[in-house]
């Protein structure tokens, strides 16, 4: 049996988010915050008046973990009588001096664990969550607040030499469709028409349990013929296995939104970055997917000025922009502890320069809110609006 909650107006919680950009990361944050809220928690306004401090933390590079580890070291700055809980990718995140001693560390995949170190009488696992909370979370390219999400997986197949999001959550581990049609079904109950699934690679979904993306989604659209799917993140290889599946999707309207993150216009460069894909190929499948799904919005992520990276590579990176609806440019940054931080020569600081210049100038000339650059992940505006010339 849980122990009982205290229900004291002491116990109130404190919230430092560095990870409100990545919807899988906000979407536990907002379930694990309402963990507290529903079993007798407040959110209060001033650190030193609260008993729990939340650190939501992110991974995906270098400047975000180094605004994890700052949001670490406010919360340790007021240890008196707090219990401290790290959320998130650098929960599990294989660092050797984060310094874990009197930290409750709380990994995506571990959420379970908040029953066993706090007093509750609703179990995490019970606590409704299908809408990222507007105060933990900053809408990206295709999503928007108010989306209602579904949670389908965690962890990767793939084994990209930049990523730290392997490391951290390590295989995928899938939802099964006894978990995942039942959400749709009340979603449909309480009128939504559309469904964001969530997870760090949609592609990867089943794997471990002897199923595939294009097999729930299947399932799912049987379930009811007035909603439509966006779907996060495919990886491209995806594109080539299970065409056909995806293809007859888009064909029959149910795919609203579709990001292909393709990462280069470059097959060397690709190859470095161990994302075994023919970029011709997949490109091929983006022009037949659009004229299968017109009313769909295909995206894209294209990672400029990795290790290596000539001009020529560059700019093969950008015409393949023109295959896709939307696009967002990612400046890559090492990430400690993956192989593309150890490959030379990187990109001078010059060159990088004029590459974010250059792609900023195409994303400005193309529709209004189809596209980004984004060079820094704790940005408040993208490159391409800050300096929108290079200025």
């Amino acid at each position: 049996m849980s122990p009982t909650v205290n229900d004291s107006p002491d116990y109130r919680m404190f919230i430092l988010n560095a990870s409100k950009r990545c919807e899988p990361s906000a979407f536990l944050f907002t379930k694990a915050v309402n963990f507290f809220l529903l079993n007798g928690y407040r959110i209060g306004s001033a650190i030193d008046d609260c008993t729990v401090i939340l650190v939501n933390s992110c991974c995906v590079t270098e400047d975000k973990i180094a605004a994890s580890l700052a949001a670490l070291e406010i919360a340790r700055a007021h240890t008196d009588r707090k219990r401290i809980v790290l959320f998130g990718c650098l929960a599990s995140l294989p660092l050797p001096h984060l310094g874990r001693e009197g930290l409750i560390c709380i990994g995506p995949k571990d959420l379970d664990a908040l029953d066993t170190h706090f007093p509750h009488h609703t179990s995490i696992r019970d606590i409704p969550c299908n809408r990222l909370h507007p105060a933990l979370y900053e809408p990206g390219q295709g999503l928007r607040h108010g989306e209602y999400c579904v949670l389908i997986a965690q962890g990767c197949v793939n084994q990209c030499s930049y990523c730290n999001v392997k490391r951290s959550k390590g295989a995928v581990r899938s939802e099964p469709p006894s978990a995942i049609v039942p959400q749709i079904r009340q979603g449909l109950f309480l009128g939504v028409d559309e469904f964001t699934l969530l997870a760090d690679d949609c592609a990867s979904y089943g794997n471990d349990i002897g199923l595939d993306l294009v097999q729930l989604l299947e399932q799912l659209i049987g379930v009811g013929d007035d909603f439509r799917i966006k779907l996060g993140y495919v990886f491209p290889a995806y594109l080539l296995k299970r065409f056909s599946g995806l293809e007859s999707l888009l064909r029959a309207g149910r795919v609203s939104y579709l990001n292909i993150p393709v990462q280069s216009g470059s097959q060397r460069i690709l190859h470095l970055m161990n994302r075994q894909y023919a970029i011709d190929r997949v490109l091929e499948c983006v022009r037949r997917l659009r004229e299968a799904g017109p009313h769909t919005t295909v995206c894209t992520h294209l990672l400029v000025n990795f290790p290596t990276e000539s001009r020529e590579e560059f700019l093969a990176s950008l015409r393949v922009a023109d295959e896709f609806d939307e696009v967002l440019f990612l400046h890559y940054s090492d990430n400690r502890g993956t192989a593309a931080a150890d490959l030379q020569p990187k990109v001078p600081p010059p060159e990088i320069r004029r590459r974010l210049d250059i792609a900023s100038e195409y994303i400005n000339r193309r529709k209004p809110g189809h596209g980004a650059v984004i060079k820094d992940f704790n940005c408040q505006a993208p490159y391409n609006i800050r300096r929108p010339s290079g200025g």
